[in-house]
């Protein structure tokens, strides 16, 4: 009986790694880019998937918390993550991929008081949210509003929603599809009006080690590759449809 149960154990192994995947990622809640809640994981996500099928590959894309996916990945237990802006991308020490889209920065307010400005230097003192670990552009925090850290996008629209904050500072996308899942933050939030910058996003991959796989060139095998049969174009403008 006993090794009955030992060969089972043995067998349940052996299928645990022939399933696992061969590179493995980190992501956040970023919707329409990424996200749990969305068809494919979101555009960027199903795009990532698809590149490394493409190639031949499996991956595996878990979520987590901006401020802890940094530190797994500094633990060495990632390949690599998605939607990383240039800051992060230098600050971690990475690969980037090819820019995969543009997105655009900007803030939130709150519709009984909306904020207008025709320059940054104009919002010195108010209180600005931030999230947690993200790299925004250098120009924007040293602009002289009082940056206030949230464990997330979305934990820091409530705040702005609650007057803990002045603005938000968040990407135009991200910050209209949070909202549409809230729709007493919807009633009361919206986008300010004013792109403050267009930022690539990336996909970061940690460099090889001697004798290990680059996955940063296998990525970019895969994308050619979607390129090349249209497949990139149909993923982005199919999520594109979804964002409100």
């Amino acid at each position: 009986m006993r090794g009955l149960i030992l060969l089972s154990c043995l067998l349940l192994t052996f299928t645990a790694a022939a399933r696992a995947a061969d590179v493995r990622l980190l992501t956040l809640e970023y919707p329409p880019y990424s996200s749990q809640l969305l068809p494919g994981g979101g555009s960027i996500v199903e795009l990532t998937t698809r590149a490394f099928a493409a190639t031949g590959h499996s991956v595996q894309i878990d979520f987590m918390p901006w401020a802890r996916a940094r530190v797994e990945l500094r633990k060495g237990n990632y390949d690599g993550i998605l939607l990383l802006w240039p800051e992060e991308i230098v600050s971690e020490k990475l690969i980037a991929s090819r820019p995969l889209l543009y997105s655009e920065l900007g803030f939130f307010v709150r519709r009984d008081t909306p904020v207008t400005f025709t320059d940054l230097a104009q919002l010195a003192g108010r209180r600005v949210g931030v999230a947690r670990g993200y790299g925004y552009p250098k120009q924007l925090l040293d602009a002289g509003f009082v940056s206030e850290e949230g464990v997330d996008d979305l934990t820091n629209l409530r705040k702005l929603a609650a007057g803990r904050f002045d603005l938000v500072l968040l990407e135009q996308q991200v910050g209209l599809q949070l909202l549409s899942r809230e729709p007493a933050l919807q009633k009361s939030l919206a986008w300010q009006g004013q792109t403050l910058v267009r930022i690539p996003l990336f996909v970061g991959f940690v460099p090889p080690k001697p004798g290990h796989t680059d996955w940063a060139q296998v990525y970019a095998h895969g994308l050619s590759a979607l390129f090349a049969n249209g497949e990139y174009l149909r993923i982005l403008q199919k999520h594109s449809q979804a964002i409100p």
